[in-house]
């Protein structure tokens, strides 16, 4: 079919199919149940997204190939009910090599955004932004670079990465308003500023322009919490002494993570691609702790490792078939987005096995919260406040979770869903449902 090539086509192919369509952007909105499409290009590629399990009648689907960076620009917008759907902007390659590898992952992220606004009763729907060069050399262009003295990225082609987040401000800016940006996997709160001086609708800006800036410290700080709490929970006990944390990843969340872990006089193994990013955590207050912090070389040792609670804090996809019979551990409490290979399946494979797991749109809700109202100034003391709510606030707070799950003999994963399902119905208290109507706008429809 038709269709299903155009999913299987690199970056580059459908490019080309666009160009030769004569058109450089289009869309897929879902309208009172009624798929509408731009163009018929988009129209045989809505056919075959519309079989896709990852869709859940999304409201709109956005792209746009821009000719002067050579990237596409990806908008998915899940749900508008509580809100203008709000989600990070990640820019990435490795995974996308097939456009439906994009369209996938974007339609999944959306999805888990409105069930994490939800959750977190802010006053936001679903949303989620790919940036995707058209191959892997273009993506070396825009996000190439090395490292100074603090750390600090330094780009190779900083006018290209400048140009890129503009025209991608300017194409968001034109939809109107139903999607919110952020920052998210390769863009930082400098490309927030950008995008910034040619659209108003984006969050996690610098600090230095009045924004909430990088968002990592509190994700890290809510998973952390989020353990402690099931510990406290199941054992009884206030803190890691004496338990063992298995980190996938120990960059931007799970470096902090690591970190709080140690304090808590729990032990680690840990694996990242980023030797460095290892040799940080080993070398923490000096390497006070390093003897308690084991490091590992391959995913698969990582996820056989022998501990208590196993974080995942990279990539999304990886508790699955393949992977959930080697895990070694009692408890899942990690910061990736879509830890879950397979949503609606792959939970059952962990509750099968006695491993408790905590749903990742639940416990990292502090990343969005730590941006969600900076429209109208920050506070630190609400998000120390918003911390300790996820460690035990009766309605949403991880006790409340468990008991809840107990109480009904669910996994917490359905109870989370349950919430998120329950609460993503409460429209917004002032506009409503007012983001189908800016996207009907957009659409003339």
């Amino acid at each position: 079919m038709a269709t299903q090539n155009i999913l299987n086509n690199s970056p580059e192919n459908f490019a080309a199919q666009m160009q030769n369509a004569g058109i450089d952007h289009g869309y897929i909105v879902t309208i009172d149940n009624k798929v509408v499409t731009s163009h018929s290009l988009f129209q045989q590629l809505a056919d075959d997204i519309v079989q896709l399990d990852d869709y859940r009648k999304h409201e709109g689907i956005f792209i746009k190939l821009d000719s002067e960076t050579r990237c596409f620009f990806m908008v998915f917008v899940h749900s508008t009910v509580r809100g203008q759907g709000q989600g990070g902007t990640r820019l990435k390659y490795k995974d996308y090599e097939e456009i439906g590898g994009a369209i996938r992952d974007g339609l999944r992220l959306s999805k888990g955004m409105t069930d994490k606004n939800a959750i977190s009763k802010i006053w936001w729907g679903g949303g989620k932004a790919l940036i995707v060069p058209v191959n892997a050399a273009q993506f070396d262009m825009v996000n190439g670079g090395t490292r100074n003295a603090d750390g600090k990225k330094v780009y190779t082609h900083p006018e290209l990465r400048t140009t890129l987040f503009k025209n991608y401000g300017r194409f968001v800016a034109s939809l109107g308003g139903p999607y919110i940006a952020a920052e998210d996997m390769n863009t930082t709160p400098e490309d927030m500023q950008n995008i910034l001086s040619t659209c108003r609708f984006v969050t996690c800006l610098p600090a230095s322009v009045g924004g909430s800036s990088n968002p990592s410290h509190w994700t890290a700080e809510g998973v952390f919490n989020a353990q402690l709490a099931t510990i406290k929970h199941y054992k009884g006990q206030d803190d890691l002494s004496g338990l063992t944390v298995a980190i996938q990843g120990v960059g931007n969340v799970g470096g902090p993570l690591a970190e709080y872990v140690l304090d808590s006089g729990g032990s680690l193994v840990i694996f990242d691609y980023d030797a460095d990013a290892c040799n940080a955590i080993k070398n923490y207050k000096n390497g006070m702790y390093a003897a308690k912090v084991a490091v590992v070389n391959t995913p698969a040792e990582i996820y056989a490792a022998e501990c208590d609670i196993f974080a995942p804090c990279a990539i999304g996809g990886i508790l699955n078939s393949n992977t959930i019979p080697t895990l070694k551990c009692k408890y899942v409490v990690g910061a990736a987005n879509n830890q879950l290979g397979l949503f609606d399946e792959d939970y059952k494979l962990l509750r099968d096995r006695g491993i408790i797991y905590l749903p990742d749109f639940y416990i990292n809700r502090l990343g969005i919260i730590n941006c969600a109202n900076e429209q109208y100034g920050r506070l630190e003391e609400d998000l120390v406040n918003e911390v300790r709510k996820l460690y035990n606030d009766p309605v949403n707070g991880t006790f409340a979770l468990l008991a809840a799950s107990e109480a009904a003999n669910k996994t917490p994963q359905e109870i989370a869903i349950q919430w998120a399902t329950e609460w993503g119905k409460e429209a917004h208290p002032i506009w409503g449902h007012r983001g189908i109507k800016l996207i009907k706008t957009y659409c003339a429809i």
